[in-house]
């Protein structure tokens, strides 16, 4: 579908609407993006349990978009709290700007609760287990200690101080949102404690909710629970690859397209704490004519 309908278009963005109605919402977040999109973008446009519509003149392929605003409202505003992540793995506030604008856009709020950015700049050098078709044991469970929690394979030595300082700028345009009261509360994700300090120290709008891999990290290192009980962060583990989906698996699905910038929300019923809506969005591009 998408060479056909977007051929014009230099950028896209897609949307998988809530995927939890696909049966794909309770998979590795890998094969949650992966699915999605395969069902967005190649399923049959005559079928009736999959309803896509084409945004031509904004270049989105929007999947399901009225079940999920049916879900987004509901319940009101003040009843749902709405939370995304953002996964970037190249330098670029733009696609900060065009991830969270597609966010409000797509799910048609004024605001978000939070955001928590995962930025991993050097995530193609890094081995991705969770593309593969075993599942990949952890550290713990081999009694090792795990590479993760060593320093000298932490954040901050992995991606240096020009990693440190693409992310603040990166958090920076985040930082524009919450100051505009768009964004209520940012996060971020994957920090050994020097880098979270470092960001800290520089942030006009202090990061509340700090995320760590246990799939690499068995035990959260002491220096940064630490930081998090100091400083009030709210500290939460996740299962996320560095990079959520390969350029070889997202070309299958949009041949001559790269991903940009993709982030996952979840839409969650506050007095029941039940999961409503969840899904992702994509920002792709494809090479220009001068390159």
């Amino acid at each position: 579908m998408i060479p056909t309908v977007t051929k014009n278009y230099q950028n896209v963005v897609i949307s998988t609407g809530n995927i939890i109605n696909n049966e794909l919402g309770q998979r590795k977040s890998n094969e949650e993006l992966y699915d999605g999109l395969k069902i967005t973008l190649h399923s049959d446009p005559n079928a009736e349990r999959v309803v896509v519509e084409i945004d031509k003149l904004h270049g989105r392929v929007l999947c399901a978009t009225q079940e999920l605003s049916n879900k987004l409202t509901e319940n009101g505003r003040n009843e749902i709290s709405i939370g995304a992540k953002i996964f970037l793995n190249k330098k670029s506030t733009e696609c900060i700007n065009e991830a969270v604008e597609a966010l409000l856009n797509i799910l048609n709020v004024s605001h978000v609760d939070n955001v928590v950015l995962a930025y991993h700049p050097n995530a193609s050098n890094v081995a991705n287990a969770t593309t593969g078709t075993t599942t990949p044991k952890s550290p713990c469970s081999e009694g090792i200690t795990s590479p993760a929690s060593d320093p000298a394979n932490g954040w901050s030595q992995r991606n240096g101080d020009q990693g440190v300082a693409e992310l603040k700028m990166l958090y920076k345009g985040l930082e524009q949102y919450a100051l505009k009261q768009q964004i209520k509360q940012l996060g971020i994700a994957d920090l050994d404690a020097k880098a979270l300090q470092e960001l800290y120290k520089s942030a006009q709008v202090a990061p509340t909710i700090a995320q760590v891999n246990l799939a690499a990290c068995c035990v959260v290192p002491a220096d940064l629970q630490e930081f998090c009980k100091e400083h009030e962060l709210v500290l939460n583990t996740h299962s996320d690859p560095e990079l959520l989906l390969p350029a070889e698996q997202f070309s299958c699905l949009a041949p001559g397209y790269t991903i940009d910038w993709s982030l996952r929300y979840q839409v969650h019923v506050r007095c029941r704490g039940v999961l409503t809506a969840k899904g992702y969005i994509v920002g792709a591009s494809k090479p220009s004519a001068s390159n």
